[in-house]
């Protein structure tokens, strides 16, 4: 009857407990008022009553509901609810008679109810939680009077927004007859307000949330961040960057209707300074307070961001991991690296279950002791780091470790003298189908794989990689693999045993420079002719001294799949990481002359891919697909001086809507090819 007001107009339910973690005030007096004799006792109108359960039990209600509001009610009750100068909650009633009241030992009785639900099952969903009665003095018709409740102290654990006034004139003698009652929700203006975090090191992001009253019809929100008495946004939820270690006084004033409430929490906010972080984080880390010492588990939550700046310094230590759950954006590309590190043990940087842009590019990721970069369900871009000297003695990669989803690129990363006292010192996907490209993986040692193990139906691409003189203690070789398949194209595999240790797995090997040869289109066995290879196998190496480019006479110059992209200079595919690059290139196209982007970037429908480039009647731009096949080419590029622009709808060359997924575009202009983009559809 209580979800189902329209039928039901007069209902004010109330519920008294008396167990459990929110009992009732009172509880023992009302019971004693009805002489209560089973559970459930249902009281109607403070004379009628049901007890018990079962099928009859909605019926027989509706029925005591329709024998009470047929009744004329002597009685006519406005009640409100508001605050005091205090901020304390009071419950307020104007009265007026319309009959005579002729019992005796009348009183006005003040309940707040609250909904539990869901941290209460059943749901509880009108639990009285305070009890006031007065004595109510009014007896003849057209009496008049204004009531008020003692002052009620907030809760913590209250949500106003689920709280109820009542007001109830009842006789405490006789049949214990209810003469009339009312019920509202809070109806004055009252600023109130939470945050995703209160406590962090520079620079810190806040994000403030509203959760003033009414929920409808205030009309402005003024914000006042760092005390100085001047407002610094208007809008309803906003967030803030906090600068400067301190602690803060937050004031937020609302308005409504030409009136103004305002709330000031002194100390709200403190920011330290970055060398004892610890617990939850949001913000923009930089170099001003760098390094920053992590000091214990520290966490990026649901619906928070870190952006971290380039040159940036993390020492976490006392075996703590970072963790995200919301975004991190690690970027120093092109510029002095962030490095993650360790005085003594940290578990790394752990993603769960997040499908945020997470970017993590030109890091150093080093010294961690359980996996240095753990993706759990998540969508994160590993671009262009060194994860060098980390360890585990787990079933994960020590350097890096996929579980779950394919929104994972790890591109141009170089991963070099870690160690596994198990499973694999690289990269371990269980589960997991990641875009692994252009990446160095050297000199790695591991029971069973130096650099790469599947498990548990993983299914992963790998393309251009350069995998060479890594180790297993076990004499398994370079890649162990379980229940798995892999597609490897256009990649260098030197090991000094078999490359491959296969249990109910397969894989898909073409146009591969790999120890001993492999049987599949392109391959070919031989020396890659590195430039300055290690002279050994392991971490007894140091892989990161090491220059793994390709000597010009390398039978891996040019002997790639033809049917994917071209290298940056023009040429047919290389194999291996690094290309060789033996066409002359116009240097003001090279160094910058060429700018490509596609915005959105995911997209579902269409994406936006726009090009700064000299004017050439045969430029064109060509997307692939994650195999390097090409989708669709657009031909006579529209330009406006040097700029143009083009709409993917993402469709193929006949028009057909492609699959969700991760796919690749470049332009190319009098025989140059740009850098090779990247761009996800999530339909």
């Amino acid at each position: 009857m209580w979800d189902d007001p329209t039928t039901f107009p007069y209902l004010i339910p109330i519920i008294w407990q008396g167990n459990g973690p929110n009992p009732s005030p009172n509880y023992p007096g009302r019971v004693s008022l009805y002489s209560v004799g089973g559970i459930p006792h249902c009281q109607w109108g403070g004379n009628q009553h049901y007890i018990g359960g079962g099928t009859g039990t909605l019926p027989g209600y509706i029925s005591l509901y329709n024998a009470i509001v047929a009744m004329d009610s002597p009685a006519e009750i406005d009640v409100s609810l508001n605050t005091n100068d205090q901020g304390q909650l009071v419950i307020q009633a104007d009265v007026e008679l319309t009959g005579n009241i002729t019992t005796t030992n009348n009183k006005i009785i003040f309940i707040l109810t609250h909904d539990f639900d869901p941290g209460q099952l059943p749901d509880h969903f009108c639990s009285a939680i305070t009890y006031d009665e007065q004595d109510f003095d009014l007896t003849t018709t057209g009496q008049t009077g204004f009531y008020e409740s003692s002052a009620i102290t907030l809760n913590p654990a209250w949500e106003l927004v689920k709280i109820k006034a009542i007001a109830i004139i009842q006789t405490l003698s006789g049949d214990h007859i209810i003469h009339q009652a009312a019920i509202t929700e809070y109806s004055g203006l009252l600023p109130m307000f939470t945050s995703n975090l209160t406590e962090g090191p520079a620079y810190l992001g806040v994000q403030f949330t509203s959760t003033s009253l009414p929920l409808t019809g205030i009309e402005s929100w003024e914000w006042d961040f760092d005390g100085d008495g001047v407002f610094d946004s208007t809008e309803e939820n906003p967030y803030y960057l906090f600068t400067d270690p301190g602690s803060y006084n937050v004031t937020l004033r609302i308005g409504m209707g030409g009136e103004y409430e305002e709330i000031t929490v002194p100390d709200y906010i403190n920011v330290t300074d970055g060398s004892n972080v610890s617990g939850d984080l949001s913000g923009v880390w930089v170099t001003d307070f760098s390094p920053y010492q992590i000091t214990d588990d520290v966490s990026i939550p649901s619906g928070a961001e870190l952006i971290i700046e380039p040159d940036v310094q993390i020492i976490t230590n006392n075996n703590s991991k970072i963790k995200v759950e919301g975004k991190i954006v690690a970027d120093a590309s092109g510029k002095a690296p962030i490095i993650f590190t360790s005085n003594d043990s940290w578990k790394g940087i752990q993603f769960f279950n997040t499908m945020e842009d997470n970017l993590i590019q030109n890091c150093e990721i080093t010294n961690a002791t359980y996996c240095a970069v753990d993706i759990e369900n998540s969508k994160v871009d590993i671009i262009e780091n060194t994860i060098y000297e980390n360890s585990t003695t787990t079933q994960k990669g020590a350097a890096i470790n996929v579980i779950g989803l394919e929104s994972v690129y790890i591109y141009k990363n170089l991963i070099a003298n870690n160690t596994s006292s198990i499973l694999c010192a690289g990269i371990v996907c269980d589960n997991a189908n990641p875009l692994v490209s252009h990446n160095i993986i050297v000199n790695n040692t591991a029971g069973l794989a130096g650099a790469i193990s599947l498990k548990n139906s993983s299914n992963p691409i790998m393309i251009n990689n350069t995998i060479a003189n890594n180790e297993s203690t076990y004499d398994y070789g370079a890649m162990w693999f379980a229940s798995s398949s892999a597609t490897v194209n256009n990649c260098i595999l030197i090991d000094a045993l078999d490359v491959f240790t296969l249990f109910g797995s397969t894989v898909n090997v073409t146009y591969t420079c790999i120890s001993g040869g492999y049987s599949g289109t392109g391959n070919i066995d031989g020396d890659p002719m590195f430039e300055n290879p290690t002279a050994g196998s392991g971490t007894s190496y140091n892989g990161l001294e090491a220059n793994w480019s390709l000597l010009e006479e390398s039978p891996c110059i040019d002997t790639g799949d033809p049917n994917t992209p071209l290298d940056p200079d023009g040429s047919r595919a290389d194999m291996g990481a690094l290309y060789f690059n033996h066409i002359a290139v116009d240097p003001q196209i090279q160094n910058g002359g060429i700018s490509l982007n596609n915005y959105p970037n995911p997209f579902n429908f269409q994406t936006n891919i726009s090009y700064n480039i000299k004017p050439n009647r045969n430029s064109k731009i060509i997307i692939y697909n994650i195999k390097g096949n090409i989708v669709k080419e657009f031909n006579s590029l529209p330009f406006e001086g040097n700029y143009g622009e083009i709409v993917w709808d993402g469709t193929d060359t006949n028009g057909n809507a492609v699959s969700n997924g991760v796919y690749f575009y470049q332009i190319e202009a009098k025989n140059l090819k740009s850098e090779i983009k990247k761009m996800i559809i999530l339909r």
